[in-house]
Formats: C-alpha cells, sequence, structure tokens
C-alpha cells in the first residue's frame, strides 16, 4: 500500500515532463515563427528604405534636375530627366506603399505628400511647356515660387515618420523575441530543476530494483527446492486417493445400473402420463371452442335481440305517435262533419243549408289531407326497396326544376360543393323529396331583408356521409322548439302556409333509409341540416 503514493508520484512526474517537452517543441516552433516574422519584417523595411530613398534620388532630384538643365538649354536631353523622373514616380510609389500596408501603417502624412510631389511633377511639366511655348516671363514668375523646396521638407518629414515607425516596428520585434527567448529559457530551467532529481531518484531506484531481483531469485530458488519436496509427497497421497477413488467408483457403478433400471420403469409411466396428458389437453381445447363458439352465438344473439328491442321501441313509439296524430287530427274535421250534417238537417233556410254545405266540403277536404298525410307516411314506412347509388349532384338540378318559379321569385342563390362525396347509397324518390322539402323550406321562410342563399356540402364522417344544407333564412329557436322540429304538423313560423308535414316526412325518409337528422339553427340568422346517410351497404 506504500508503494502505490510513490508509484503515482512517478507517474505525474512522467506526465510533467512529457508536457514540458511538448511545451518546449512548441515554443520552439513558435520563437522559429518569431524569427522568420521579424526576418521578413527587415526585408519589408529594408524595401521601404530603399524605395523611399529612391523617391527623393530618382524623382524629385531628377525633377529638378531635369526642369533647371532643360530652363539653361532648351533640349530634349537636358529635360529627359524630369520625364524620366515622372515615368519611375509610379512604380516607386507602389514598391514603397505595398511593404508599408502590410506592416499597418497610417497613410496620412505620405498620401499627403504624395499628392504634392505628384503636384509638383505636373507643375514642373507646365513650366517646360511655358518654356517651349516662349513664355518665359511666366516661368520666371512660376519659378520664383520654389515649390521644390517645400516638397523637399514634407519629403523629409515623411521619411522621419516612416523611420519613427520603422524603429517602432523594430523595438517591438526585438521584444517579442527576447520574450520568447527568456519563456524557452524559463522552461529549459524548469526542466532541468524536475529533470535532474528525477533521474537521481531513478537510479537510486534502479540500484534497489537490482538488488531486490538478486534476493527474489535466490528466494526462488529456495522454493522451487521446497516445491520439489512436496510434490514428492504430494504424489505419494495421490497413488494412495485414487486407489479409494477406484473402489469407490466400482460401488457408484453398481448403483448406477440399479438406478438405470429404476429410470426405464419411470420412463414407460412418464410415457403413459404423457399420453394421459395430451388427450385431457385436446378435451380441454375442445370445450375451450365450444365455450367461445357459444359466447360467440350469445354475443351475436344478444345484439340481435338489442337491436329488435331498438326497433320495437321505435315502431312503439311511432305507433304511439301515429295513433295520437290520427286520433286528434281525425277527430277535429270529423267533429266538424258531424256538426254541420246536424245544422243542415236544423236548417229552415236554403242560404243556411247552402253556407253548412260549403263549410261541410272545406271539412272533407281538411280531413282528406289528414288522411293522405298518414297514407303518406304508411307508404315510406312500407317500402323496402334496395338501396342503390344516387348521384346527389342530378338530383339537385330536378329539384331545381321543380323549384324554378319559386327561385326566380326570391332570387335565391344555391351553391354546391360536392367534392368529397357526389353520390350516396339511398332510395332515389327519398333523396329528391328530402331536397325538395329542405330547399323548398328555405326558400319560404326567408329572412325578408336579405337575399336567401342555400349552400349543399358533403363530408365523411366515420361510417356516415353528411349532407348538410345551410340556408341564411329567419331560423329557428332550438332552445324552445329543438324537440319538435321533426314532429308531425309542427309549424315554428305561423305567418307563413303550411301544413308542418315536410321536416316530419325528411325525418321518416331518412330513418327508412338507415340514416339520421339534425339541425342547427339561431334565430334571424339561419340554419344547418345535417342529413347522415349510411356510407357502405351492409
Amino acid at each position: 500500500m506504500r508503494l502505490q503514493p510513490r508509484k503515482n508520484i512517478i507517474y505525474l512526474v512522467v506526465a510533467l515532463i512529457s508536457i514540458l517537452l511538448v511545451l518546449n517543441i512548441i515554443l520552439t516552433g513558435i520563437n522559429n515563427n518569431i524569427i522568420s516574422e521579424n526576418r521578413k519584417v527587415q526585408e519589408e523595411i529594408e524595401k521601404i528604405r530603399i524605395y523611399y530613398d529612391q523617391i527623393g534620388k530618382s524623382v524629385i532630384h531628377s525633377i529638378d534636375i531635369g526642369l533647371r538643365g532643360y530652363a539653361i538649354v532648351k533640349t530634349p536631353k537636358f529635360g529627359q530627366p524630369l520625364r524620366t523622373g515622372m515615368h519611375w514616380m509610379d512604380s516607386i510609389f507602389t514598391n514603397v506603399e505595398k511593404p508599408l500596408k502590410a506592416l499597418d501603417y497610417n497613410f496620412e502624412e505620405y498620401n499627403i505628400f504624395k499628392d504634392s510631389l505628384i503636384s509638383y511633377a505636373n507643375y514642373s511639366a507646365r513650366l517646360m511647356d511655358l518654356l517651349d511655348e516662349g513664355k518665359d516671363e511666366e516661368f520666371k514668375t512660376s519659378f520664383a515660387e520654389d515649390r521644390g523646396a517645400h516638397l523637399w521638407w514634407m519629403y523629409l518629414q515623411v521619411e522621419s515618420h516612416i523611420g519613427n515607425f520603422i524603429d517602432q516596428l523594430d523595438k517591438r520585434a526585438q521584444a517579442k523575441y527576447e520574450s520568447a527567448l527568456f519563456r524557452n529559457q524559463l522552461l529549459q530551467i524548469l526542466l532541468f530543476i524536475i529533470c535532474v532529481p528525477t533521474l537521481i531518484y531513478t537510479a537510486i531506484r534502479s540500484a534497489r530494483i537490482i538488488n531486490l531481483s538478486e534476493m527474489l531469485r535466490e528466494a526462488q530458488d529456495e522454493r522451487n527446492k521446497i516445491l520439489l519436496e512436496q510434490n514428492v509427497i504430494l504424489e505419494r497421497k495421490i497413488n494412495e486417493r485414487v486407489q479409494e477413488i477406484t473402489a469407490q467408483n466400482e460401488e457408484i457403478i453398481a448403483q448406477s445400473e440399479e438406478l438405470a433400471a429404476h429410470r426405464d420403469a419411470l420412463a414407460i409411466q412418464n410415457k403413459q402420463l404423457y399420453e394421459a396428458q395430451k388427450t385431457i389437453e385436446l378435451q380441454h381445447q375442445e370445450i375451450q371452442q365450444m365455450n367461445e363458439q357459444l359466447r360467440t352465438d350469445v354475443g351475436k344473439r344478444t345484439e340481435e335481440l338489442r337491436e329488435a328491442n331498438k326497433h320495437l321501441l321505435e315502431q312503439n313509439n311511432q305507433l304511439e305517435q301515429f295513433a295520437f296524430i290520427a286520433a286528434h287530427n281525425l277527430r277535429a274535421p270529423l267533429t266538424r262533419i258531424m256538426g254541420l250534417a246536424n245544422l243542415i238537417q236544423i236548417s229552415h233556410t236554403e242560404d243556411d243549408k247552402q253556407i253548412a254545405m260549403e263549410k261541410l266540403v272545406a271539412s272533407t277536404h281538411d280531413l282528406d289531407f289528414v288522411i293522405r298525410d298518414l297514407n303518406t307516411i304508411l307508404n315510406i314506412r312500407r317500402q323496402t326497396s334496395n338501396l342503390t347509388l344516387v348521384n346527389l349532384r342530378d338530383t339537385l338540378e330536378r329539384v331545381k326544376r321543380f323549384l324554378e318559379k319559386e327561385i326566380e321569385d326570391t332570387h335565391a342563390v344555391i351553391a354546391d360543393n360536392f367534392s368529397e362525396a357526389e353520390s350516396v347509397y339511398a332510395v332515389g324518390p327519398y333523396i329528391e323529396s328530402i331536397l325538395y322539402n329542405l330547399i323548398s323550406n328555405a326558400i319560404k321562410y326567408r329572412a325578408p331583408e336579405r337575399m336567401p342563399f342555400i349552400l349543399l356540402e358533403t363530408h365523411i364522417e366515420d361510417e356516415y356521409i353528411c349532407l348538410s344544407i345551410t340556408d341564411n333564412g329567419l331560423g329557428i329557436d332550438l332552445s324552445k322548439h329543438k324537440h319538435n322540429v321533426f314532429n308531425l304538423y309542427k309549424r315554428f313560423h305561423l305567418h307563413m302556409e303550411g301544413r308542418g308535414l315536410g321536416l316530419y316526412l325528411v325525418r321518416t325518409q331518412v330513418e327508412a333509409m338507415g340514416g339520421k337528422i339534425d339541425i342547427k339553427s339561431q334565430p334571424n340568422e339561419g340554419s344547418t341540416f345535417l342529413v347522415y346517410f349510411k356510407r357502405f351497404l351492409v
């Protein structure tokens, strides 16, 4: 346990030395880069000094010499230095500016000097032109300004500014180089401080390890000698034990033969038990299948009884309503007829009899209307025709032709969107009757202040296709009348003619085809009738 901390310290020291060596390599690379960068900076500085010196010697002096020489001797040979200086000017400026720009030099004073030199060159060229034109007096006046002296002063100022900038670069480069050398020297000292004790410690530990190895070798020889003696004793004991095991094995073999006989008998019994179990499982599966079949049959029968009970309840409710309607709606006209017949018998004048006869005929017509309505309802309930695929758009066009006059008189607009379902499984005449009743009601019970607008749409809801008929008419207060909307002889707008039969017929026809109907309505906003048809034939 005491060796573990020492071993960890050694590992840490080795890791630290490795890190320092890596840092040494990195710093050496950085130093090399600094030296390389300093060398490049010195090369750029040297270029700047050489080419800037050429501005004074090759440009300014050439321009001055050429102008003055040409002023003395007006021959092209003496004016050539001016043209040469102007020719070299752009090239020299480029060679000066390129390294300065690479060193991030501030060109403010330099650009002023450059503009002044260009201006001076143009000024000198103009003076030569004055000499060529023979305008000596004008030449003397302009030449007396002596712009060259001020330009030379600017040249020296910029040279001083560039020199200061170069000196600062030299100082920064030298500082970076000295800092890099200091870091490298510091790292070397740190490596020496860590490596020398480590090497000394390693040498001491190595000597100890060599001594320990020699001691271990001697201990191993002694141990081998002891093991050899123990092996001899162990072999003797093993031989004795082998003899005992051989006797035990013979006894075990005899017992195994006896067990084998018992095992064969058990195998025969297990086979018989397996066959019996298999028979029981087959019988159990048959019982389970019979139970499943019985459960399925009971479920189907229960569902059939539930549906039959539901139909019986519906038919019972309808019969009760039908009996109530027949009793009340037939009683009123029959009572009037009986009263009028008695009145005819006791009337003494022909006028009274005639009036009573006219009312009797009107009551007979009312009775006929009631009987016809009831007959229509009975015919719908007896209808058992198979459902067929009915096209809604074709049926709508026929209904529009039936209601053509009403549509024109009220300027009603009828729009449709059957994109989700153009056809439904239904009885054709029923669909026509449903659309006729709902559209004619929408026109009849329109709002007087707006033009009727009726929209027919289809969409799919689970196992139904829903046909919605929406209008902008008077609407119905469903909080008061929803339970009576589809009942027989129920009316909600008494200012319009009607018998209250249309919506009852619509509901009866829809339910006869296995569908359902619902309504959404707001007073003075309009109504939406939702007619649901079976999506699939069963």
